[in-house]
């Protein structure tokens, strides 16, 4: 195990940042959570690309941080080994993959749509924008409050369309987002977690969307109303440092409501990112494709292009043994036809 404490900067109002909380916690890692403001905003703004968490290895010098929710859980799964979230199993480790992957990428298209839409358009951005503020403005006037709510709001509005959030697919966010509840319910009707009575890689990636969801109002009331075990599940993940369990058996069926998750990736998210692929080899500055019925169109996002290519990666690695069990577990998906790598 690797001695010393890190330091992890981050925003409760970030998915990616709770998420990479939550992970630290179960693992019982020693961290430090710092908000970015103050001091430790001045000590990490050279840090490229600015985004977070922030994470500091405690044996590095003062000046190296590394971001990115995904590698940085892989990177701890190198340095530690104790309470690991990947399965065991190699296949559930890449489907473990593949959900983490869809919660954190298609995740946030529901998440920014009902935390920045008007009220009427089923948003909540007011609402939603005082509570994002507060924590980096310290005591203030509620006249400042408001202002920096405006200005973070301002600074939101141009990263619309690099999350795909166009008028043309809400509709397909919307219907996404309530089938992923009704899947999830179906998960915690049968299982604690994903696979199993302990947490995956895979649960970590859907719960740091799921707790903005719940946070915001709108998406909030929805999932409320038709969760009965998920907002419950939500606050066991936000720290499940005392959670002991075991991974499922790898040859018993999957559970329900991940068979479900898979199937609305074959349906929506794997072709999401299919189009993203082609969009940029075609040199093209928009991508489309229809799922569930429904057509999405925006303006594609390099960063998904990869994506695909690092699934693909993973499920190569595996034994042509285990490739057949990936395979006939995803059968009743259209999952495999993006994941084989001769496309």
């Amino acid at each position: 195990m690797t001695e010393g404490v890190y330091k992890v900067v981050g925003s409760l109002a970030s998915p990616f940042s709770v998420k990479m909380r939550a992970i630290f916690r179960y693992r019982r890692i020693p961290h430090v959570w710092h908000l970015p403001v103050g001091n430790i905003a001045e000590a990490t703004k050279h840090v490229r690309p600015p985004i977070i968490p922030k994470v500091h290895f405690p044996e590095e010098a003062d000046d190296i941080w590394h971001v990115d929710s995904s590698p940085l859980a892989y990177a701890l799964e190198q340095r530690h080994r104790e309470r690991s979230i990947l399965p065991s199993d190699p296949v559930q480790a890449v489907l473990a993959h593949i959900l983490e992957d869809f919660g954190d990428e298609w995740g946030t298209k529901m998440m920014f749509h009902y935390r920045w839409q008007d009220k009427e358009k089923g948003g909540d951005r007011d609402r939603v924008g005082w509570w994002m503020s507060y924590p980096g403005s310290g005591p203030s006037t509620d006249e400042d409050l408001a202002q920096k709510t405006r200005d973070f709001y301002e600074w939101q509005i141009p990263l619309w369309p690099v999350a795909g959030i166009e008028p043309g697919n809400v509709p397909l966010i919307e219907e996404m987002y309530r089938q992923i509840l009704d899947a999830w319910e179906d998960v915690l009707r049968e299982h604690e977690f994903l696979f199993g009575s302990r947490p995956s890689l895979g649960d970590f990636g859907f719960y740091g969307q799921l707790y903005q969801c719940l946070q915001n109002y709108a998406s909030g009331d929805i999932m409320r109303e038709r969760c009965m075990r998920l907002p419950a599940w939500l606050s066991i993940m936000d720290d499940a440092g005392g959670v002991e369990g075991d991974w499922v058996d790898p040859t018993a069926p999957l559970n329900k409501g991940v068979q479900k998750l898979l199937w609305l990736a074959g349906e929506v998210y794997l072709p999401y990112l299919d189009a993203t692929q082609k969009a940029f080899a075609a040199g093209e500055d928009r991508l489309q494709f229809e799922g569930l019925g429904m057509v999405h169109e925006q303006t594609p996002m390099k960063y998904h292009a990869r994506c695909l290519d690092v699934i693909r990666e993973r499920v190569q690695l595996l034994s042509d043994e285990d490739k057949a069990r990936l395979w006939d577990l995803l059968v009743e998906t259209d999952c495999k036809k993006y994941l084989l790598t001769d496309m």
